[in-house]
């Protein structure tokens, strides 16, 4: 609903619908991700309730799947960036502060330890979405002031008109 509100024909150019797709793509593995620690606080109840939940069933490897799904975020969300010829600013900003954050998540929580599930899962995102916020305020305000911008009239590969 919020395209429509900007003026922003998702659908019309290719670029901003492959960044769009790839932006929530990213959001869903980061999602899928969070809600998993968020089980594993209850997975001894699961268990007992004979619940299917997800943490249950990836119990022995969950961290190998945060890992996959970690990379998957990162991906999309790399990919987004490109699909809208992002600078580095959101490369090293937004990808990059999602991947030490994420890194650091997956290395530190303790699947087994209800609380230590509860402190990641409320501020992991906030630390995660700062830092890809941060990195996309980065890149905004950059495009904005131009600071992308060249002397050099063939940076882009092409050759200016004159």
């Amino acid at each position: 609903m919020g395209f429509p509100a900007l003026n922003v024909d998702i659908l019309g150019d290719i670029n901003v619908t492959l960044a769009t797709s790839a932006l929530y793509s990213s959001c869903v593995a980061w999602t899928v991700l969070y809600d998993m620690i968020y089980a594993h606080m209850d997975i001894k109840y699961d268990a007992a309730a004979g619940i299917k939940s997800i943490a249950l069933k990836h119990e022995h490897n969950t961290k190998a799947i945060l890992s996959a799904l970690a990379v998957t975020q990162v991906v999309f969300l790399a990919a987004a960036g490109v699909a809208v010829n992002a600078g580095p600013i959101f490369f090293i900003g937004s990808c990059g502060s999602a991947i030490a954050s994420l890194a650091t998540l997956i290395w530190k929580v303790k699947l087994k330890d209800v609380g230590d599930c509860w402190w990641w899962f409320k501020n992991g995102c906030w630390i995660t979405g700062g830092g890809i916020t941060l990195g996309l305020l980065g890149e905004y305000l950059a495009q904005i002031f131009g600071l992308y911008e060249s002397a050099d009239p063939t940076v882009d590969g092409s050759k200016k008109k004159e």
